[in-house]
């Protein structure tokens, strides 16, 4: 399976889309961060801040993968950005940052970049990594 195909719109469209999919997290993390804080008041905080962090995947892989990059990759792309970003985030909220956000969207548009500037060369040198990583 090629790790890109040139999606059949305008580039600026998936461009769009993952900028928006990043705006998302951003949000969505906010909201992980006040479920956090209710986890010992109540039962379900936890498993809705499995939901969100679900979510942000979904939505990133999606975005990537309007991008051109091929499914398998994008969902790659979209764990990988989630857990770092909101490792970032929740790093920044226990040093008592007081907008822990803005670092970590400045760090969101720059692991971001390469995949809107260039998506087939980052894409094809992930699925070229990965493959000599786990043989297939």
């Amino acid at each position: 399976m090629e790790p890109y195909r040139l999606p059949g719109y305008p580039a600026v469209l998936g461009d769009l889309a993952y900028g928006c999919a990043l705006a998302l997290f951003v949000l969505l993390q906010r909201m992980a961060l006040k479920l956090r804080a209710e986890e010992a008041d109540t039962w379900w905080a936890s498993n809705g801040r499995d939901a969100v962090n679900g979510l942000a995947v979904v939505t990133l892989s999606a975005a990537i993968w309007l991008q051109g990059v091929a499914p398998w990759l994008a969902i790659f792309f979209g764990g990988t950005l989630t857990l770092a970003l909101s490792g970032l985030h929740s790093l920044l909220q226990r040093t008592h940052a007081t907008e822990p956000w803005k670092p970590v969207v400045v760090a969101a548009a720059i692991l971001g970049a390469p995949l809107v500037l260039a998506p087939r060369p980052v894409a094809e040198t992930a699925a070229e990594l990965l493959r000599a990583a786990f043989g297939t």
